[in-house]
């Protein structure tokens, strides 16, 4: 409700969106961004609680994404010293036979 009210006053301000639609177009992807900064995110918690267990809520300071990129930097990095240990293992028995 107060989206569409102040979508009409911004219409309103700047003479009609037939008329200035880049503008209106502008005030409302601004007011989006004041919007967002300024909400409250809910947080729903699910899981099973009894008389007297104690919640700790964290704020962490990094990101969901931050946190996504991390863990595939990190399997990324497993894989390749797993192979890298797989090749010297093959390469140390390779020597063996030689020898």
């Amino acid at each position: 409700m107060l989206r569409r009210i102040m979508t009409m006053a911004v219409r309103g301000y700047v003479g009609g969106p037939a008329k200035s639609w880049v503008f209106t177009s502008g005030a409302m992807l601004l007011w989006r961004q004041v919007a967002k900064a300024t909400q409250k995110n809910e947080i729903i918690d699910l899981s099973r609680t009894k008389p007297g267990d104690k919640i700790i809520i964290e704020h962490l300071d990094i990101t969901h994404k931050q946190q996504m990129k991390d863990a595939k930097r990190a399997r990324k990095s497993d894989r390749s010293s797993a192979k890298s240990a797989k090749r010297e293992a093959r390469a140390a028995r390779k020597l063996a036979r030689r020898s």
